[in-house]
């Protein structure tokens, strides 16, 4: 038995809270990345600032060990696999307080005083003036990590004369209700309402060197500018080299880690309800699935894929790389002598060797609104 290290995402934290306020047995299901666990090992999960703040006794684990993407790919070379995946169940306990969470006097811990009945609004909490709204007892919210809607719910609650409860949103869905049951009421009544999807999101420009992604993004923030009230940040690929990723090469290592960086950028852009247009070239399978799990744990994800041909891309190369590449002088050049992985899962394929940057950013902006 050893002592194993994982950091958790937002919505991994939301279910081990519920796990230490006594949910399901006090057991969670967490599924984790770069770990090897086996069973009865101690699971250290850390805070996205690196605090243990609870352990999870390994009773019960599955794994899926790294392999390839299985997709077509343009240059030489082998791709990183997909990362592997530990699936681990079992009883968790606190090691130190949770960080901040919103609300602390609202929510659902350990110890809470259970009610008799309560309602469940599984959505958007309506306005007070709302015909849905009747009975006397506690009204249940949902914490799915937005600050601002939980502030919003809050305060509708408590403007119909009602008493708000917190509840981290677990991460099944179907179980929500009975989630509350064993935690807040012996009986839980579910108001369905609309949930509101979030305002954040993330495009993501991928393609070789050469194919437009960079023009394209740097219009389509103008489109933005003028069509939506969001503010829009831009994370193109070579800007990006500057200062966020100063100090990186372009070793596999290096371009990892920056695409890393932006995707974490993004994601907080996304968070705080703006837009971030992201335009690196991300080669890899790997990479991109990493960054759309990222953004979508806070908004919406879309991937545009840039397939201007490689020939195109080299003959609008004006410093000469692809020739470079293409007789051995640079090593791991995308497209050339390293892989770049054709997404499986794109939103949207432009090939900007037949379709104008104009035209190309108002496909981009249809796509979003759909």
């Amino acid at each position: 038995m050893t002592d194993v290290h994982a950091t958790l995402s937002s919505a991994q934290l939301r279910d081990v809270e519920l796990a230490l306020a006594g949910a399901n047995d006090s057991c969670a299901r967490l599924r984790l990345r770069d770990v090897e666990i086996a069973q009865g090992d101690a699971v250290m999960l850390h805070d996205a600032e690196g605090t243990d703040v609870a352990e999870l006794r390994a009773d019960d684990v599955d794994v899926v060990p790294p392999h390839p993407a299985g997709v077509a790919q343009i240059g030489t070379g082998t791709a990183p696999d997909l990362p592997g995946e530990t699936l681990v169940s079992g009883a968790v306990s606190a090691r130190r307080p949770l960080g901040h969470r919103d609300r602390t006097e609202l929510r659902a811990a350990a110890g809470f005083a259970r009610v008799r009945r309560a309602v469940l609004v599984t959505g958007a909490v309506p306005e007070p003036e709302d015909a849905g709204w009747d009975g006397a007892g506690p009204v249940i919210v949902l914490d799915r990590g937005d600050s601002s809607a939980l502030a919003v719910a809050v305060a509708r609650v408590e403007h119909a004369g009602r008493r708000a409860v917190v509840m981290p949103s677990p991460s099944d869905p179907a179980s929500v209700r009975d989630v509350a049951e064993q935690l807040i009421a012996d009986r839980v009544d579910v108001w369905e309402t609309p949930t509101p999807p979030s305002s954040g999101c993330a495009i993501l420009l991928t393609g070789l060197s050469g194919s437009g992604k960079s023009t394209i993004s740097k219009l389509l923030v103008e489109r933005l500018a003028e069509t939506d009230e969001r503010t829009t940040t831009l994370l193109d690929g070579d800007e990006v080299r500057l200062i966020l990723s100063k100090g990186l090469g372009f070793s596999r290592e290096d371009r990892m880690l920056n695409v890393q960086r932006i995707g974490w950028v993004a994601s907080l852009v996304a968070r705080h309800g703006g837009i971030a247009v992201c335009a690196p070239i991300a080669p890899y399978e790997a990479m991109r699935r990493e960054m759309r799990e990222r953004v979508e744990q806070h908004g919406r994800f879309l991937l545009v894929h840039v397939s201007t041909p490689v020939s195109v891309c080299a003959e609008r190369d004006r410093k000469g790389l692809y020739a470079e590449a293409a007789a051995g002088e640079i090593a791991e050049f995308t497209g050339i002598s390293d892989p770049y992985q054709i997404p499986s899962d794109a939103d949207l394929t432009i090939d900007a060797a037949v379709v104008a940057p104009d035209d190309a950013v108002t496909q981009i902006l249809e796509a979003m609104h759909r």
